[in-house]
């Protein structure tokens, strides 16, 4: 191809890669391709004219051709002609345009900046108009407040003149009231204590809340039981009244008087049973019990009418004495620790033990009755329910003046209850404008999940569960005594030792065959007697006692395990005697019942103990003990059978099973000796054992003994083919017995499992008798196709059990068969593997 031209002078060569394909893509987009021929990017003229003219012949339409090309030409010349003009014209066009443009920008930004002088003048103008409306309304502002204040501060003094007027005429009931109005009050300036007027009413409040707490305290130094509480009819009760104030003046004030009243209502006791009378002794629990007792009984009568019900005084006067009697026992206990006897340490546990249930009861019945009251707590809650239309006083704090005028009118009615009807009405506006406050700043609150807030609300909404004040009573004497229970424990390990040893001092380790429940005696008595125990301790501690008791019958249970456990003999090769077999027998049963046993005893502890000890409870190993006496006792009953059994199959190996034998149609003489036996021991075991633990010592002793028969057999030399099959005969005689074993007990489970074990471990020395039954040209292969994966040291056992000397010819031939077979089913498992 030619060169080309450039702009500046220069060659270029032309290529189809000049242009990259995103400006060949964005060159379409403008200029699209009208001719298919040469609009292409990548045309090629060779390519092109190859295509056209193709031979010779072709030859003949290439002036036709050519006259195409120069009209294609001057038409292409024609339209850039035309465009050049065109964009002449539109060049000169785009200035004017452009100088357009940047005239009406000018005339906007002058516009604009028009526009902007205009609004900084209107901006000053509705200052200037807004200014005194401002300044107005921040003075009604101030004024609202400072009106608000100044009625408040109003009410407050007025409040506290009354308090102080009616605390002089000791009427409580008001009294009450006022307290609680004046104190809300306080609240509400709590931010101006510095104030000269607001520090003197302060002070003045809290003088007269000191002076009415002493009135108070003289009135019940002075009161004479049976007498001061007796109410003439529409007369104030002036004791109850003055519980009211007490309440009023605060949660601390009332623990004080609390504690002061229970102190002079148990002086009495604290001189009868202090550590300087004679009754500070263990043994005189049960008398500080029944002080009790008639100290409840004579305030009742003394103080009836006297303190308000919700107050539970009897409760409150209780507890104190709890805690008096719990730190004199503390300390007694630990005078005499070293002195004290276990019989004492109980009875005086078990007295406190009763003690405390019978508070428990009946503070709970109280508790019950007080749940639903028909009558308020406190007289101020009377005001609470005159106040539903309290809002319509205090409404607006807009309304200034006239709105002052109204209060003053309403307080020369009645002072106290407008105060405190119209300060609960503020309260309360005050209250839901936070909440209205609080309200939209959550619903302004970006990114929360709706359903996470509605969890929230619910969980809010759920009420929060507040012990009830009798549950406090529930060992608030008896712990005390924890610390020294390890005595009782004590002493209960040496009892629980001393009944082991008796038990199995008078254990016989034998039962008549009559007796149903075949489980040794001691077993029974050492069970019964944890029980009785248990019980026993439940009714003193559930606590660390509790748990140290539990830990001792581990420490029984597991020497009983090791007892029981050390009367099965293990040596191998020992024939058992009937009474032997039943003692293991019974071992096993008891060892089953102690292992059920030791996990009912888990769930008794888990239901008394303490939650605290729950998880610490667990016995699994103590029946992981007992599970492997029951197989120990098994594996000692088979190998008591397999003993017996053993003279008989070395009978079996010393038979003559070669030439001589000839006949095969009945048993061998052994074979009714070892059914005998297995008849016999197997009738005691089921009538001994469980069927569960029978149908276990079957399993057991199948896998055993057919374990054995091929080792008998091996045993044996020179068997001819008449011979196997007289073994044979034997011992699918045996067989048979085994496959019945089962059927002795009569529990209604399927005997399939059992059936299966014992086929196939007697499959061993059938296919092993039937190899040796076979004649000499199908040996090779019957004892390839019953034991693929043998060896030639197998094969040459079966050639032992033949007879066939080393070095026969017979013994050649046939090792030289096995190797061809061997070679030939390895080479067609290769091929297999490799196809």
């Amino acid at each position: 191809m030619s060169a080309l031209p450039s702009i500046d002078g220069s060659v270029t060569e032309w290529t189809n890669d000049m242009f990259s394909p995103e400006l060949q893509a964005a060159i379409r987009d403008i200029v699209p391709v009208t001719d298919r021929d040469f609009d292409k990017h990548d045309f090629n003229p060779v390519a092109y004219i190859n295509d056209n003219f193709s031979n010779e012949q072709s030859l003949t339409r290439l002036d036709n051709f050519m006259n195409r090309l120069k009209l294609k030409i001057i038409k292409i010349d024609e339209e850039i002609i035309q465009e050049v003009r065109l964009q002449s014209i539109s060049g000169s066009k785009g200035k004017e345009d452009l100088e357009n443009a940047k005239r009406s920008i000018n005339e906007l930004l002058t516009k604009i900046t028009d526009i902007k002088s205009k609004a900084n003048q209107s901006e000053q103008m509705v200052t200037e108009i807004c200014k005194d409306i401002k300044s107005l309304d921040y003075a009604k502002k101030n004024l609202t407040t400072a009106i608000t204040t100044l009625k408040r501060l109003h009410m407050m003094v007025m409040g506290v003149e009354q308090l102080k007027e009616m605390v002089d005429k000791k009427q409580y009931g008001t009294v009450a009231k006022l307290l609680e109005a004046t104190a809300q009050f306080a609240e509400g300036f709590k931010d101006y204590r510095e104030s000269p007027k607001i520090y003197a009413l302060n002070k003045e409040l809290d003088n007269i809340r000191s002076r009415v707490k002493d009135q108070i305290y003289e009135d019940f130094n002075q009161y004479v039981p049976y007498t001061s509480n007796q109410i003439k009819p529409n007369e104030e009760n002036r004791w109850k009244s003055s519980c009211y104030v007490i309440d009023a003046l605060g949660s601390e004030v009332k623990k004080d008087f609390l504690r002061w009243f229970c102190g002079s209502q148990l002086s009495s006791y604290k001189k009868a049973f202090g550590n300087q009378s004679e009754n500070y002794t263990l043994d005189s629990t049960d008398r500080r019990f029944g002080w009790w007792t008639r100290q409840i009984k004579t305030f009742r009568e003394e103080y009836a009418l006297v303190f308000p019900p919700e107050w539970c005084m009897e409760e409150q006067i209780s507890y104190e004495f709890c805690i008096l009697t719990r730190l004199d026992l503390s300390e007694v206990l630990l005078i005499n620790k070293n002195s004290i006897e276990v019989p004492q340490l109980i009875k005086a546990l078990k007295k406190t033990l009763t003690f405390e249930n019978k508070l428990y009861e009946l503070f709970a019945q109280n508790n019950q009755k007080l749940s639903s009251p028909t009558m308020s707590s406190t007289p101020s809650n009377e005001s609470e329910n005159n106040s539903d239309n309290s809002d319509e006083d205090d409404s607006d704090d807009d309304n200034g003046e006239n709105q002052g005028d109204r209060e003053n009118n309403n307080n020369k009615g009645n002072s106290e209850d407008a105060i405190r009807r119209r300060w609960e009405a503020r309260v309360e506006k005050d209250r839901k404008r936070e909440e209205e406050k609080l309200q939209q700043q959550q619903l302004q609150q970006q990114g929360k999940d709706v359903n996470k807030q509605q969890q929230q609300q619910q969980q809010q909404q759920q009420p929060i569960e507040i012990p009830k004040s009798y549950e406090r009573f529930k060992g608030i004497i008896s712990s005390s005594f924890d610390p020294y229970m390890d005595l009782y424990i004590n002493e209960e390990d040496k009892l629980i030792g001393e009944v082991l040893e008796k038990v199995m001092s008078e254990e016989k380790w034998t039962l008549s065959d009559e007796e149903a429940n075949k489980i040794l005696t001691s077993c029974t008595d050492l069970v019964f007697h944890f029980i009785k125990v248990r019980n026993r301790c439940a009714e003193l501690t559930k606590g660390e006692p509790f748990f140290n008791l539990y830990h001792l019958f581990r420490k029984y249970l597991t020497q009983y395990a090791n007892i029981i456990s050390g009367k099965i003999h293990t040596d191998v090769g020992r024939a058992h005697d009937v009474q032997e077999d039943k003692t293991i027998c019974l071992i096993i049963n008891t060892a089953e019942f102690c292992r059920k046993t030791s996990g009912q005893m888990t769930d008794g502890f888990k239901k008394i103990i303490d939650e605290k000890y729950k998880e610490s409870i667990d016995l699994k190993d103590i029946q992981n003990d007992f599970s492997s006496i029951i197989a120990k006792g098994v594996k000692a009953l088979v190998s008591g059978i397999e003993a017996k059994l053993d003279p008989h199959l070395q009978s079996m190996t010393r038979m003559e099973w070669g030439e001589r034998y000839q006949y095969v149609g009945d048993n061998s003489p052994y074979v009714n000796e070892v059914v005998q036996i297995i008849s016999d021991s197997s009738q005691l075991e089921a009538a001994w054992l469980s069927p569960e633990h029978f149908r276990y010592f079957c399993d057991l002793f199948a896998s055993s003994f057919g374990l054995r028969i091929p080792q008998s057999i091996y045993k044996c030399r020179g068997i001819s083919e008449i011979g196997s099959q007289g073994i044979l005969l034997d011992i699918t005689t045996i067989k048979t017995v085994l496959l019945d074993l089962p059927n002795k007990v009569k529990d209604g489970r399927s005997n399939s499992r059992y059936t299966k074990l014992l086929n196939k471990e007697f499959a061993k020395a059938e296919n092993l008798l039937k190899v040796i039954g076979c004649s000499q040209d199908h040996l090779v292969e019957t004892f390839k196709d019953l034991f693929p994966d043998s060896t030639n040291a197998d094969f040459q056992k079966i050639m032992d059990l033949k007879g066939f000397k080393v070095g026969d010819k017979i013994q050649t031939e046939l090792f030289e068969k096995l190797s061809k077979v061997s070679t030939n089913i390895g080479a067609s498992i290769k091929t297999k593997f490799f196809n």
